[in-house]
Formats: structure tokens, sequence, C-alpha cells
């Protein structure tokens, strides 16, 4: 029943003073609020009206209930802190009471009433006293009583509303109480009625509807799952109707479970579905399947999300009601099938997580980086980088990071290596996360590699790291991006740990000149000419283009080349090719300078007919200009020339021996 509200108002008792009847009049002590509850003053039971001389006459149009003397009570107690304590002051029944005086019925004014003797209950005036009206011990209205001395106290009061007694032993209490459901409810409960006989005396006799009779079965604290068979049998209530009746009548969302597998037969899904629908919370609803359909919790969060509860609802009910931890919460959600953006909701809410802890549950449940980075952008609203970062504080690898950023912000493959970068990740791992996100090619990851100021080193690393590739493969890539060629010959020394000649080799096979590779030699490893041309000519490049290297490497003149190409074992006819081509240099200076390094007269002879493709006649006169005599010369044409003895006399005479 809910509790009677009360408004003020007084009620004095005169109590005779004639033994001292010129005693002075004391100041009054200052008393509580005093109330007095009755439907007359709009607060007590609808039915029940205190009569003169205790209130003024009130006004009524119900029906007087005369059937209720040997059910009704009236008492009297002392007030403390606004109730009523032990012991009673008098109490009064239609068989009488302690005060010998009984509880009357008078049909004929439709009201009962009984005399209280004031004097012989010896009342305090500085004591607040509260008379009661109860039916089978419900309480259905009262007034409180303020006790006076004097007449001239009570001159004094300004109510108007009190009861004069200037003999004043006795106080007539007189009072109405009208045909009423919750008073024949409570009745009928009393002498065990179902809540189902109730209910029919309620629509029979009252003409009360569901909603109304299963408020006052409430009030009488009948179980939910009675008023709800009440309803069922007596008002045929479907099973939705009878569930939002129940709650409105005020049972707990358990009992009103328990009436819908009970009294309807509900499974726990069904139940769950109606339960929603009528206004219960998540968390009530979760408390009704674990505990009346005893529902384990990842079947119970099922439930709740097939009625249409959002993940931060199911995640709610789960941790409040279940006291299930958050990885706990988290994988059953992922276990029923809530996407990873509305688990990350949910953790957020109901666990007031930050991003990085929202990450690393998401981690934990082996959720794709993309779905990961998904959900911190929706939930938290974060730029690419913050969510990369937080991917990485989680200790997602680098190539999780750019999926997760490739799928969240569909972001190019550019923009994930920056924020890799950023991220302070080494060049391999921006490698690695690009090969394998992207499916670039190894020119491509190069190309963005180096867009990011990524040294020729360190891209030289990370390809061979991560394709797999050759040196020279390596230096193709970074020819074609444009790289310096003493660069790209360092890093191939530094990675491959390739001697000066292997190095040389790859910058040849990828099409550097020779001068340039030359060039690099020397810048890179301080390598002398001598040993630039030998390692030139040990690859293949052949002399005319040593020559060029080194004239334009180290400004040689052509003596000092001549002198090199000679030390490095290349030919005279490789020889003056070389200088004829780079310095253009002439026959007979050529063999000149062939003379001056050492050569005999039949290498000279050799390096003319193979350079100029001079004949017998002009090689033996170049000798003879060099100093030769006729047997030298003559034994240069024999073994150059394989000519007879004549031949080379005519040669030799038509020259001037």
């Amino acid at each position: 029943m809910k509790r009677l509200e009360l408004c003020s108002v007084v009620v004095l008792v005169l109590l005779a003073g004639c033994d001292n009847p010129t005693a002075p009049i004391s100041t009054p002590p200052t008393r509580p609020s005093m109330t007095i509850a009755d439907a007359a003053h709009g607060v007590g039971h609808p039915h029940f009206y205190f009569l003169p001389p205790l209130v003024p006459n009130p006004a009524f149009s119900g029906t007087f209930d005369p059937t209720l003397s040997p059910l009704l009570t009236v008492d009297v107690c002392r007030v403390d802190a606004g109730a009523c304590v032990p012991p009673l002051i008098a109490s009064f029944t239609s068989s009488g009471g302690a005060t010998s005086a009984s509880l009357q019925l008078d049909g004929r004014a439709e009201q009962y009433s009984v005399n209280w003797d004031t004097k012989a209950a010896a009342l305090d005036p500085s004591q607040t006293y509260r008379i009661r009206v109860n039916v089978v011990g419900l309480t259905i209205g009262y007034a409180d009583v303020d006790v006076v001395e004097s007449g001239s106290e009570l001159k004094n009061v300004q109510t108007g509303e009190f009861v004069g007694l200037l003999d004043g032993r006795t106080l007539p209490i007189r009072f109405r109480v009208e045909r009423d459901p919750a008073i024949t409810a409570h009745v009928l409960h009393s002498q065990n009625y179902t809540a189902g006989q109730v209910a029919i005396v309620l629509q029979r006799d009252f003409g009360l509807g569901a909603q109304a009779s299963a408020t006052i079965l409430f009030g009488e604290s009948y179980a939910g799952v009675d008023v709800g068979q009440a309803l069922k049998d007596v008002f045929n209530v479907a099973s939705g109707d009878a569930a939002l009746m129940l709650k409105t009548a005020g049972f707990d969302v358990a009992v009103v479970g328990a009436a819908l597998q009970s009294v309807y037969q509900q499974t726990s899904a069904q139940a769950a579905s109606i339960l929603k629908l009528v206004g219960f919370t998540v968390n009530e609803v979760t408390h009704a399947l674990s505990t009346v359909f005893h529902e384990p919790a990842a079947a119970l969060a099922q439930i709740l999300k097939n009625v249409g509860f959002a993940a931060d609802e199911v995640a709610s009910g789960l941790h409040m009601e279940l006291q299930l931890a958050l990885h706990d919460v988290a994988q059953i959600l992922k276990d029923v099938g809530f996407d990873p953006t509305a688990i990350a909701r949910a953790v957020h809410i109901t666990f007031q997580l930050g991003g990085q802890a929202v990450a690393q549950v998401l981690k934990d449940l082996s959720i794709d980086p993309g779905a990961v980075a998904q959900a911190l952008q929706a939930e938290f609203h974060l730029v690419a980088k913050d969510v990369a970062q937080l991917l990485k504080d989680v200790g997602f690898d680098p190539s999780a990071i750019a999926r997760g950023l490739h799928t969240a912000f569909q972001l190019a493959g550019q923009e994930v290596a920056q924020i890799l970068k950023d991220l302070l990740y080494d060049p391999q791992a921006i490698a690695q996360a690009l090969h394998t996100e992207f499916n670039l090619l190894a020119g491509d990851v190069g190309q963005i590699l180096k867009d990011l100021g990524i040294d020729p080193i360190g891209i030289m690393r990370a390809l061979h790291v991560e394709f797999q590739l050759l040196p020279v493969q390596v230096a193709q890539i970074l020819k074609d991006l444009l790289f310096d060629p003493g660069a790209i010959a360092r890093g191939l020394r530094a990675e491959y740990q390739l001697a000066f000649e292997d190095v040389a080799r790859a910058l040849a096979e990828v099409a550097f000149h020779p001068e340039v590779i030359a060039r690099a030699l020397h810048t890179e490893f301080q390598l002398l000419s001598q040993d630039v041309a030998k390692i030139l000519h040990d690859i293949g490049i052949d002399p005319t283009g040593i020559a060029h290297a080194l004239n334009v490497e180290f400004q040689l003149v052509a003596r000092d080349v001549v002198q090199i190409l000679k030390d490095v074992g290349i030919d005279p006819g490789g020889i003056l090719t070389a200088v004829h081509a780079e310095f253009g240099v002439l026959q007979n200076e050529g063999a000149q300078l062939l003379k001056d390094l050492g050569f005999d007269p039949s290498s000279i002879a050799r390096g003319l007919q193979s350079a100029f493709q001079v004949g017998a006649q002009d090689a033996a006169q170049i000798l003879k200009n060099l100093g030769y005599g006729a047997v030298e010369i003559t034994a240069a044409l024999t073994d150059i020339f394989q000519l007879g003895l004549n031949v080379i006399a005519d040669i030799l005479h038509s020259i001037g021996f």
C-alpha cells in the first residue's frame, strides 16, 4: 500500500482543570506538526471519513459499508517522530477492549463510533497522541490529538478543528467507512482468498478492470505469479498486456518474468522480448533472464541482442547484473555477433575505457586490425595518426597498422608510409607493411621510401630484406630512382658486404658508364687511378672506356693513361685505340708513347696494326722514325706481318735503308 500523505490539522482535547481553577495559565510548549488523514482532507483513504465532533461534518457520496464491525479496530497511541510507539494507550473493537468501551455500528446514521475516556488514559499534555482506525491491521485513517489542560489554553487555539470537553472525561470518536475495493481486497486476503478470487470480487462488485485489480492485489502483497494468473483467468489478458499491467502495478522484473514463465509458458527469449517491450531496462531484463530462467551469460547475451538491445546495453547487463569482468564481457559480445565498432562502444561506455584500453581489448579478441582501427575512429573520432599510435601502443606490427589505416581511412601507400615513419618505424618495417598491405612491387616501395627522405642505404636494406633482391636488382631500382651512383656503390658495399670489384660489376650491369663507376669507386672508397683501372678492366670494361674514365675522373694525361693501361695488362693495340679515342693520339705519337713505356718493336707494330690498321711499310717507317734499326724492324715485320725476306728487303730499301 502507498503510504498515506498527511495534511496539517489539530484536534484538541480539553482535560478538565477543576482541581486547580485558579492556577496560572502556562505557556504551551512547542509541539510537532500534527496531522489528520481521511478522505475529507484529501490525503487519507478515499472512502474513510472522520465525523463530528473530531472534525466538521464532511461531504461524501459513496455507499456506507456496514459489514466491517467485527474487523474494525480503533486504537490510541503516543506519537514520537511521526510514528506510533508502544504500548497502546487504548484499543477498541466491536467486542470491547481494554477500556471496556466497545465499537458500535449505527446503521441508520451510517457510522461507527466509540467513546474514549480520556481522563482514564492519564494523558500527558506535553505529548502528542494519535487515534487510528484499522481494518484487519490495515490503517485506513488517523488523527493526531493535542491535549490542553484548561479552557484558557483551548481559547488560544485558532484552528477551529477540535473537541471541547469542559467536563471532559470522554471523547466521542465517530467515523464513516464506505464500500471500497482496496479495503474489500484486504479483508478477503485476510480470509485467505486467492488473488483470482479477490479479482473476481473486484470485477463483479466494483466493476474494476484488470489494471486496477492488479494494482490492488500488488498492494495486498499477493505473489506476482498469482496476480498474473488472475489477469489471465479472470480478465483474459494476453501475456504482453499482463506484463505491462504487472509492471505498472509495481511488480519488479523478476516477478513479471516469473509470471510470464509460469502463467504464460513463455520461453526466455519470448519473455525478454516482452519485458523490453513494456519498458524494463536491459539490466532488469538481464536480471530476470538470470534469476528466473537461469540462462548462462553467453545465451543470455544472445537473447538480449536478438530482442534489440544494443551492444553497450548488453554489456551493461552482463557487467552490472552478472558482475562479469571486462574481457569476459567483450568476449561474449564478440561471440554473439556484435561487430568490433559496437564492442568498442560497449566497453567504452560500460567500463569508461580510453582509446588505448579499448584497442587492447579488441586486439586480445583477435579482431582484425582494420576493424580495430575502424572501431577506434568511429567511437573516439580519432585521426589516422592517432589511431596508428594506439595500434602501435597495444602491440600491432607495422603491417597490421598499415592494414588498419588502409581499411579505416582509405589511405594510400604513401600516406600510410609517412605515418609509419612518424611512428619511428625503420625502413624495413615500412617496406614490409607496404608490400604486405598494398601488394606493391619493390620499385614502388623504393620510390615511397625515397619520397619519405630515407637514405639509399636504408632503402637498399629494406628492399633486400623484404624482397630478397640481389645486389644488381637493388642497384637497378636505386638507379631508376635517380640516386647518385656513389650512394648506390656505398649502399651495395654496406648492405651486401661486396668487394670493390663486385660493386663496380653491379654498377656496370645496371648500365652506369665507366667514368661514373670510376667516380663512385674513387669518391666512395678513395681508390687510386691504378686500382680503378684494374677494377674496370677486371669487370670487362674496354680500354677506351677505361681511358675515358681515368681522364674524366682523375684528369690524367695520355702518357699516364698509357702507363696505367699497360700496368693492368692491356695490349698495345688496346692502349693505342684507347688513347686515340680519348686523347686524339695519332700513329707516330702513339708509337712513341709505347716505346717510351718500354714496349718492344714487335709490340709497337702490333699495336699500330690493331689500332690504326697500319700496313707493313708504314709500320716499318714509324719504327725507323723511332730509331729502330733494320734488324729490329725486320724482326717486327716478320713477326707481325709474316713477310718474306725479299719483301722485307724491298720495304727497308724503300724507307731509306
